[in-house]
């Protein structure tokens, strides 16, 4: 299985997981190791998710894919008068295009795979507006209409679970005023939780999560 978006936070911590439950898996991102000879499970390894050259070259070395998931993104927070067009178009091609690339070149390997599932993560703010979050809502909300496309598109083959957590405690909070770590989901937590997933019956499939803290929306 691939984790997308493995070199920090929720897909670090989910690499992690997933690794000590002796589950095959590969993480993918920008801060990874360079590929060189044969794989190793558990390893989080170089690839520009935003370059479909580079998703088609990894997939082709990693060779079968059985489960997705696709935990990348970033935020950008601020008021949309002063959010610049470079800024705006960044976010877009990272936290939408590169879910978008990795679904499309995927497809070969999860279709020709016993039991596929994808995990998509999206966000409260796929759900619902945050002052200050523009491109971050937009984006959020873009993936998740991206998810209900393809489970409709894919169904009932491939299983496509689309995530939308409330606060997980990531470096994404960092700078920003007003909000308590201890008021948020350790992001282990969060990790321990989408392994989960892994255990759904074959008959079953769960196609949305909406995971909060326990004081709700923050």
């Amino acid at each position: 299985m691939v984790v997308a978006g493995a070199g920090s936070g929720i897909g670090k911590s989910l690499l992690d997981v997933l690794s000590k439950k002796n589950y095959r898996s590969i993480g993918l991102s920008r801060r990874g190791e360079a590929i060189e000879g044969e794989l190793v499970t558990g390893t989080n390894y170089h690839c520009d998710l935003r370059n479909e050259e580079a998703i088609q070259a990894v997939f082709k070395k990693i060779g079968y894919i059985d489960t997705l998931y696709i935990t990348l993104g970033d935020g950008v927070f601020q008021p949309i008068h002063s959010l610049s067009l470079s800024e705006w178009n960044a976010h877009l091609e990272l936290n939408l295009t590169a879910p978008f690339l990795l679904l499309k070149n995927a497809y070969k390997y999860l279709v020709n795979s016993k039991t596929p599932m994808v995990v998509i993560l999206s966000s409260t703010a796929g759900r619902q507006g945050f002052p200050h979050s523009s491109a971050y809502c937009t984006t959020k909300h873009g993936v998740a209409g991206l998810a209900k496309a393809i489970r409709e598109e894919w169904k009932p083959t491939i299983r496509v679970v689309t995530v939308y957590p409330g606060a997980i405690y990531t470096s994404i909070w960092d700078g920003r005023k007003g909000f308590n770590p201890e008021d948020m989901i350790p992001e282990r937590d969060f990790a321990e939780q989408m392994s989960l997933l892994l255990d759904t019956p074959e008959a079953i499939n769960i196609d949305e999560m909406y995971i909060l803290p326990r004081k709700g929306v923050l």
